[in-house]
């Protein structure tokens, strides 16, 4: 069918490639795997046993955001649409008017619903984030189905990606060591405290995806001129060092850059044994004084950036 005899039957746009119908709760999708790279739309596709799509929000400038155009994928289970996912596939004979072949009904995966990923802004030149939605089908999709709909170029093994501040943890990955809610807050008021008294610095934070173990860990702060990377606890005590710096230690792995500093930022300053224990781990130290951050230990600069995963 066409995008407009689907509009004429069940309501909803011919434009976008996410389309709500109000008239019958559901929320088409539209894909084309022969552009799949314009926008760095890559991912979208199967994976490779045909378990999963893999959808690429909308948004063609910028960090996509859940609202807004995504909202309809997002809000699909609370809202009981049916999402039905079509790809391009031919032309109108005559025309320049493109045929749409009905793939299937999927829903959104509630144990992995979204992750970000890198692309490229429209100029190309730009790095960017992008929202990928894991959907699952509702019946099994035959082969050839699964051929039309392309296969993803998601990556299999575990990366990381530069991703803004403002990324909320809470949408979109698991942090390590995660602790109750007012030491969640209390790291969250730490860190706003600490981003607004550096404003001639950029800020960032790393996204590690591990998809062996369909794990995404968040990272609090990276300095981005200086290449630090901070971990914030809410206490300056023994435990809470010990898990910073086991975390560091876990994200720096993944970490493809060149000269990695690693460093704790705590609201009060530790005992002597505790800064002891940072500077034998070649981390850095800064804690709140008052109304400044002092910077006590610089951390070890790591000599050689991760090597490249294939």
């Amino acid at each position: 069918m066409t995008r407009s005899d689907l509009a004429v039957e069940y309501g909803g746009s011919t434009q976008g490639g996410i389309v709500a119908s109000r008239q019958s709760n559901m929320v088409f999708l539209f894909t084309d795997p022969g552009h799949g790279s314009q926008f760095g739309y890559v991912y979208d596709g199967f994976d490779d046993d045909g378990s999963a799509y893999y959808y690429t929000g909308a948004g063609q400038n910028g960090d996509q955001v859940l609202t807004h155009s995504n909202a309809p994928i997002a809000r699909a289970a609370e809202r009981g649409s049916a999402i039905h996912l079509f790809a391009a596939d031919g032309f109108v004979a005559g025309t320049g008017t493109r045929r749409q072949r009905y793939i299937g009904e999927f829903i959104v995966d509630p144990n992995e619903p979204v992750q970000r990923m890198p692309a490229l802004s429209t100029d190309g030149v730009k790095l960017r984030t992008v929202l990928v939605f894991r959907l699952l089908p509702s019946t099994e999709v035959s082969p050839q189905l699964v051929d039309a709909a392309g296969r993803s170029q998601i990556p299999r093994e575990p990366f990381a990606v530069e991703v803004p501040t403002e990324i909320n943890s809470a949408e979109f990955f698991e942090t390590a060591g995660t602790a109750d809610q007012v030491a969640v807050r209390r790291e969250s008021d730490l860190v706003a405290s600490f981003l607004s008294s550096n404003p001639d610095r950029d800020f960032s934070r790393w996204a590690i995806n591990l998809p062996a173990e369909h794990t995404r860990l968040l990272t609090d702060v990276y300095d981005e001129r200086e290449r630090v990377l901070y971990e914030a606890k809410a206490i300056a005590g023994r435990s809470d060092l010990r898990m910073a710096v086991g975390q560091l230690y876990d994200y720096r792995r993944h970490i493809d850059v060149a000269e990695l500093r690693c460093s704790v930022l705590l609201p009060t300053r530790p005992s002597a044994d505790l800064r002891d224990l940072l500077a034998d781990a070649g981390l850095g130290l800064v804690f709140r004084e008052q109304d400044q951050f002092n910077f006590e230990l610089a951390g070890t600069p790591r000599t050689h950036a991760t090597a490249p995963r294939s």
